[in-house]
């Protein structure tokens, strides 16, 4: 019995093919996601894990300007506080290599300590030696061998250092300069490991360091320790104390892979909601359609329940193929992306193998729910007697549907139509389903065509609105800003302005946030603040100007007030009011005038950079003129930096548009399978029509009119849903850094509404093809 019951399924889901086959796609993209998502993750965390050990990454830090290496034996005195390493951080500028742009971090250390880099190719330096262990990605990205010599400008001297390895650490997982450049750029920036007293002659900074890493005893934390720390290095100017889960490289990856582990559990139940909307409308319309089937098979002595199994054998079907399927082609599929977040994060290879976990709970996950779904949609039936299943339904009551209560709403509609809407009204259930199915369908597409718009608040808005000098020059130390000004003569620039910039800490009750500090002139031409209405911003002589990323994390707004807290030349705490809060969501950089800052820091008539505006055309001669300029530690060029992320976001919309063709395929999938069902629903009301002559474009309309209603609901349903799902994935990926606005905008979701009508119109022209491939005559002799 059971074998004749599994070929009646076998040819039931062969009758109805593309149905099932819809489902088992959707299912099996599900769980495909699910898995590259879920294996992504273990793979990230057995590299990551891999490389703290290598490395021996310790688990606090403490930046300072300058103090005696011998601290770090009164830090490790601090209960709490295990071994304590001194160390000198700098950042050099490369002469010889690049469009002089191109930088190194330079990080001390010493062989067999912590915080070593984990070699790749190559030795480690030797002690004394003009050596450097550079970046593994630098050194590829360059095409550099151990053993070649790069040149690097030291206070103001040309240096030259010997490349004896490659490797990374923790502290280059993810490099760059500042939070605004976001996408780590290895030719141009990265880490170099130079030895400890070679990195003391070169700075003139023997038995000195600016940074000091410690680890933590079992059972302490960072903050256990914190205030300690901070008040024996304050003296020395310490201005952030932090520990290894806000270190800035080591905090992305965390915040990537918490962000994977939300999409692998959201994934999988959105997909599994569109699958059961296919499934429960193809499988109620068979049951339906097999009622004396069952009532037939109730009399000859099979049970209810093992009826019910049968059913349910339809959804468990879907479900271990599908699952199956998707668990199968994610674990493949996870080697590309793990391979991106490689090269992305800077981590070494560290296999996590295929997950057995992932693919088994994806197939059970997916069985269990489609053979609900199944379940569900038989259980009434096998609940009848023999003698009430072998009869046939009671007809269905002929009330006014809703649609047909409405005074003048029929008159908008040809007979054809009228019908579509009856179509609607007395298949509430269905009707219902394919509604939420289009929406869904229509929030997917929405979103991921938002995420186009995002870039542009997000990173472009910051380049192009804000920005507009063409070069931003960099200074190793504070300098008089008459003299600069006084000394950079170029008849090819058309306005600089200085700008200042220094370490503080913005203090808002229990609400701590390490930030950076510009004054800016108060009538700045080349840099424009403006808040979220676009008004502009003008820094005020008395208060300062935040982020909305940094007013949400203190929570506060203009009126209120923030302590700031500056460590150099001196440590102060001034209570400056908030007069304004700019559009701007990444990076922790506040903005005062050159007076409110002097007044907070004693910053007075120096300028730490400069903003530059070139002549049309003489952007090279002022790069060339500039880069060999002494005490320039840094030069950046706003146009090159846009191209370079211009370029880089066209293979990223390449994604979204996969991604949003996916969405519309989804659409297109609901769309389909309700058509289908209805089209074989009135089979024989479409054989009347066209034997009393309608061509099969008019009889269409009675399917194709319903679909576009139902499309037109599923899109408004959507719009909600997608500014939710949008609210949803801003909250869910903003980080310490930087936030995430609201990114759905009006035209994505005009645009996603656009894609979806042209789906209700490719399911209408299949289903015509079907409607044309009719025979009435052969139809209307069948019975039922």
């Amino acid at each position: 019995m059971v074998k004749l019951l599994f070929l009646k399924m076998l040819r039931d889901m062969k009758k109805s093919l593309a149905a099932y086959g819809i489902c088992l796609l959707i299912v099996g993209v599900g769980f495909c996601g699910f898995c590259v998502m879920s294996v992504a993750k273990d793979h990230l965390l057995v590299s990551r894990d891999l490389l703290y050990e290598k490395s021996a990454f310790t688990e606090g830090f403490a930046e300072v300007y300058e103090a005696p290496a011998a601290i770090k034996d009164k830090l490790a005195d601090i209960p709490g506080i295990g071994e304590v390493q001194a160390r000198i951080i700098k950042e050099a500028r490369l002469t010889d290599i690049g469009d002089g742009n191109a930088r190194l971090k330079l990080i001390s250390y010493e062989k067999g300590g912590r915080n070593v880099p984990m070699l790749f190719q190559g030795t480690d330096v030797k002690a004394g030696e003009l050596q450097v262990v550079a970046g593994n990605a630098f050194l590829e990205a360059r095409s550099l061998a151990v053993g070649t010599k790069i040149h690097v400008l030291v206070s103001g001297k040309d240096t030259e250092l010997e490349i004896t390895g490659g490797g990374i650490s923790p502290e280059n997982i993810y490099i760059i300069r500042n939070i605004v450049d976001m996408y780590p750029d290895a030719a141009n920036y990265d880490v170099g490991f130079v030895d400890q007293k070679t990195m003391e002659s070169l700075y003139g900074m023997k038995d000195m360091a600016n940074s000091f890493a410690f680890d933590l005893d079992p059972g302490y934390t960072i903050d256990d320790v914190k205030d300690q720390v901070e008040e024996l290095l304050k003296p020395y100017g310490c201005y952030s104390v932090y520990g290894r889960e806000d270190h800035q490289s080591a905090s992305m990856l965390d915040s990537e892979l918490d962000q994977l582990d939300q999409m692998a559990l959201v994934l999988p139940f959105l997909f599994l909601f569109v699958a059961a909307v296919v499934l429960y409308i193809t499988m109620h319309r068979l049951i339906e359609q097999q009622r004396i089937q069952v009532g037939t098979m109730l009399s000859i002595g099979i049970t209810g329940r093992q009826i019910g199994w049968h059913y349910l054998g339809y959804g468990l079907t879907i479900g271990v193929i599908g699952g199956l399927a998707g668990g199968l082609l994610g674990n493949v599929c996870a080697t590309p992306l793990v391979d991106y977040y490689r090269v992305y994060y800077n981590l070494p290879d560290a296999q996590a193998g295929i997950s057995m976990k992932y693919l088994v709970i994806g197939v059970i996950l997916a069985s269990v729910f489609c053979s609900t779904v199944s379940y569900l949609c038989a259980r009434k039936l096998t609940h009848l007697s023999p003698a009430e299943a072998l009869r046939p339904p009671a007809p269905k009551g002929a009330k006014k549907t809703l649609a047909e209560r409405i005074p003048g709403l029929l008159k908008l509609f040809t007979v054809p139509g009228i019908m579509a809407l009856r179509s609607i009204g007395r298949n509430p259930k269905r009707s219902m389903l394919s509604l939420f199915g289009i929406a869904c369908a229509f929030m997917i597409t929405a979103t991921l065509m938002s995420v186009s718009s995002l870039f542009d608040v997000f990173l472009f808005d910051n380049l192009e609105k804000v920005q507009h000098q063409d070069f931003t020059v960099y200074f190793e130390e504070p300098l008089k800003t008459v003299d600069v000004l006084s000394s950079v003569e170029n008849e090819n620039i058309e306005k600089m302005e200085p700008f200042a910039e220094t370490q503080a800490k913005l203090i808002r009750g229990n609400e701590e946030l390490d930030c950076t500090v510009q004054g800016i002139d108060r009538d700045c031409e080349l840099v424009h603040l403006y808040d979220a209405d676009g008004e502009t911003i003008h820094v005020a002589s008395e208060g300062i100007v935040l982020s909305i990323h940094m007013a949400q994390r203190l929570g506060v707004g203009v009126g209120g007030w923030v302590d700031v807290k500056v460590t150099y030349p001196e440590e102060r705490i001034t209570r400056v009011p908030v007069t304004a809060v700019m559009e701007q969501y990444m990076g922790t950089t506040a903005y005062m005038s050159m007076e409110g800052l002097a007044d907070i820091s004693k910053y007075r008539n120096v300028c730490t950079g400069l903003y530059i505006k070139a002549a049309s055309g003489a952007e090279e001669l002022i790069w060339k003129d500039l880069e060999g300029a002494p005490q320039v530690t840094g030069l950046e060029g706003r146009i090159a930096k846009i191209q370079k992320w211009r370029d880089m976001m066209g293979s990223f919309d390449m994604l979204i548009g996969m991604m949003v063709a996916l969405g519309i395929l989804i659409g297109l999938a609901v769309l389909y399978t309700s058509a289908l069902i209805s089209f074989e629903e009135l089979k024989r009301e479409l054989s009347v029509m066209l034997m009393l002559g309608l061509s099969a474009g008019e009889c269409l309309e009675v399917i194709s009119v319903g679909q576009w209603i139902l499309t037109a609901g599923g899109v408004l349903l959507g719009i909600p849903m997608t500014f939710w799902m949008s609210h949803a994935f801003a909250v869910s990926m903003s980080a310490k850094m930087f936030s995430i606005p609201d990114f759905a905008d009006a035209a994505s979701v005009a645009e996603s509404a656009v894609l979806m009508f042209i789906a209700v119109f490719i399911s209408s022209r299949l289903i015509l093809r079907k409607l044309k491939a009719v025979s009435p005559v052969s139809l209307l002799m069948e019975r039922e």
